[in-house]
């Protein structure tokens, strides 16, 4: 299971260095986003709602798919509401989004069907033996 910086670390490597540099120095959930960031408010304001979706008290606690989506919404939805979401603001925001859903969704599980889960048996044959 994913961490919360394991995540962002990944959205650092996916979106590149230059939008969403982090500082490996960092304790919270916001400084854990450099100053450097290209939407530094909005990159902590997600950090700060995925940190708190998810439950997490630690940099190192884990983090899943459907409360960081719901934290990214809501900080699209506050940002939309506020009329600061631009294009390029919402973009990014996508980004994290795609990114998100890529580390951490689980590969789906094979179905068992009813019939792959009974024993085997032989064929009875149609035919009748006299």
């Amino acid at each position: 299971m994913a961490t919360f910086s394991d995540l962002f670390c990944e959205f650092e490597v996916q979106l590149g260095k230059a939008l969403l540099p982090l500082d490996p120095r960092a304790r919270s959930a916001e400084r854990l986003v450099s100053t450097h960031a290209v939407y530094l408010e909005l990159a902590r304001s997600a950090a700060r709602a995925i940190f708190q979706e998810n439950g997490c008290a630690a940099l190192a606690d884990p983090v899943t798919l459907y409360p960081t989506l719901d934290a990214l919404g809501r900080v699209k939805q506050q940002m939309h509401d506020s009329s600061m979401l631009d294009l390029g603001a919402a973009e990014f925001l996508e980004q994290l989004g795609q990114v998100a859903i890529a580390a951490l969704e689980s590969p789906a599980e094979p179905l068992i069907t009813a019939a792959a889960s009974l024993p085997s048996r032989p064929k009875a044959s149609n035919r009748r033996r006299v």
